[in-house]
């Protein structure tokens, strides 16, 4: 994501609606992360209100991983209320609920 960010951020320099770092809250737009991401690192640069966890839960191929809840919340990196956040409010919003 940092360097997405930073490409979207150069590419519209000069433009008549340039992005800002803070473009995925700007723009509502949410990131589906993977139990083993770096979430400190991105966090830090990203925030926390626009990440959700992707289980493809239901499609059950090499790339589901249908624990990945139960992985996250074990991660002992992460506050309870960033874990929140992640499970629960950032996909309310991204869903409409």
């Amino acid at each position: 994501m940092p360097w997405v960010i930073h490409e979207a951020v150069r590419r519209s320099l000069g433009s008549e609606h340039p992005i800002s770092t803070d473009c995925l809250r700007e723009y509502k737009i949410y990131v589906s992360t993977q139990t083993d991401d770096d979430f400190n690192y991105l966090i830090s640069y990203v925030g926390e209100e626009n990440l959700v966890i992707g289980t493809d839960y239901g499609h059950g191929d090499t790339s589901s991983e249908l624990n990945a809840i139960a992985r996250f919340q074990a991660l002992g990196e992460l506050s309870a209320e960033v874990k929140r956040k992640i499970l629960s409010e950032n996909p309310k919003r991204l869903y409409g609920i």
